[in-house]
């Protein structure tokens, strides 16, 4: 089980990197556009999802 979940920890981490990158590489910050908002909300999706996955693993007794 413990495996399992590292595993499914580099999943919402390499999509949260991607959708960072995607929002830094484009020009123009000053004005948010609908697609810069989508890559926003999926980095931080990805980022919640992987602080999720640390929080079992740590709460998890090791040994098992």
């Amino acid at each position: 089980m413990k495996k399992q979940l590292w595993k499914s920890l580099f999943l919402p981490l390499f999509i949260a990197a991607i959708s960072f990158a995607n929002f830094s590489r484009t020009t123009g910050a000053e004005n948010v556009r609908a697609v810069q908002i989508l890559s926003l909300i999926g980095a931080g999706m990805g980022l919640g999802v992987a602080l999720a996955h640390v929080r079992i693993l740590l709460g998890m007794k090791s040994g098992a």
